[in-house]
């Protein structure tokens, strides 16, 4: 019992020496001690561990008031990488991503509504291309993370109400991954692509965006990734943002059980009519008005409801189709979120470049240096 103890500890304390180097950018071993409560024997040793790894360097001497200059210790963003991918059953993006969550190459394809097939072969395949076209060292990808639309356990490893993917009941994904795992020699990692996202938006905004935030994503669906004191909000069945569920109409709703709801669209999404909206913007590159109005008027009704409840200050919208419709449907948004909430929310575009697949590369660099202060 010690024995383990003492592991947790030593675990623990390297994780919190990382966070604190990474979060300063330079520090002192003095400075890390005091700022832990560890011994500086303890730092010391940590360091060493990191420095091991090509984690942390030394980066010239730091001021003092008296006495000798103390030595500063930088941070190594660039010692490791993880892929990250966003499928919407449409299109795959797939990027390498640094420890600090910036981007060093993207690569676009389409891809089918087919879960299997992307975790079967298409991803593997793709992801290999990345790592190629980069000119970067296979060994310093340390893992994959995979961002998709739907319920996602990834304690069960399922995945559930993902019918843009081809998933329309409860779907074991664990196979698929696990021989994704054995092709490309690193942990395979997946999630529901809004939860992506909104870390991704966090990582890019840094310590700016408050503690609270509501990232959503308007694509083939709708979902949202909430972030709450800082942390992310999944519920204990992984579905806390799935607001295309939302329901606004109960006449409407009669005669869908909870089971016959979940194998399709929600009602809120189902009002917001994406079909009709998206085939606007492949037949003319923008929707119209009316659907612009018509999307963001339901969505800010999901959106204000959700601010309401939980007092969210902060409401993202991704990038997707910024270019053609995003002033508008934005402008619309901000309109609606006035006349819906009685506190004043912020409404902006997202800062990250590409949320979802740095949000899924940080997934897996997060499990990589979890596995790498255990050891």
């Amino acid at each position: 019992m010690k024995a383990r103890l003492a592991a947790d500890l030593k675990e623990y304390n390297r994780m919190l020496v990382y966070r604190l180097v990474k979060a300063e950018g330079a520090i002192s071993k003095s400075e890390i001690a005091k700022r832990l409560s560890l011994s500086v024997p303890t730092v010391i040793k940590i360091i060493e561990y990191f420095a091991a790894l090509g984690l942390v360097a030394e980066a010239g001497e730091g001021q003092a008031a008296l006495g000798r200059k103390p030595m500063l210790l930088r941070f190594c963003e660039k010692a490791a990488y993880a892929v990250g991918a966003e499928y919407d059953g449409v299109h795959l993006s797939v990027g390498l991503v640094d420890l600090s969550g910036h981007l060093f190459s993207l690569r676009r394809s389409p891809a089918p509504p087919d879960l299997g097939l992307l975790l079967g072969s298409l991803l593997a395949g793709e992801v290999e291309a990345l790592v190629t076209e980069s000119g970067m060292a296979t060994g310093l990808v340390k893992g994959l993370g995979v961002g998709v639309p739907g319920v996602v356990r990834s304690d069960r490893k399922s995945i559930s109400q993902a019918p843009l993917v081809g998933v329309a009941g409860n779907v074991d994904f664990g196979p698929l991954a696990a021989r994704l795992e054995e092709r490309l020699g690193i942990g395979v990692h997946v999630s529901n692509d809004a939860n992506a996202s909104a870390l991704g938006e966090v990582s890019a905004r840094g310590r700016k965006y408050g503690g609270d935030l509501i990232f959503v994503e308007l694509g083939r669906g709708v979902g949202a990734g909430l972030v709450l004191d800082g942390r992310l909000r999944e519920g204990p069945g992984s579905s806390a943002g799935e607001i295309g569920y939302m329901v606004f109409d109960r006449d409407a709703a009669v005669g869908a059980t909870g089971q016959q709801a979940a194998s399709g669209p929600g009602w809120l999404e189902s009002a917001m009519d994406l079909p009709a909206f998206w085939a606007e913007v492949d037949l003319h590159g923008a929707p119209s008005r009316q659907s612009v109005e018509r999307v963001g008027r339901f969505l800010a009704m999901g959106l204000a409801n959700l601010c309401v409840a939980l007092d969210v200050r902060n409401v993202v919208l991704g990038r997707a189709g910024k270019e053609s419709f995003g002033p508008d449907l934005l402008a619309c948004l901000r309109e609606e979120l006035r006349r819906f909430c009685p506190m004043e929310v912020s409404c902006e575009f997202s800062v990250a470049a590409e949320p979802g697949v740095s949000g899924a590369a940080g997934l897996a660099l997060d499990a990589w240096i979890r596995e790498v202060c255990a050891g």
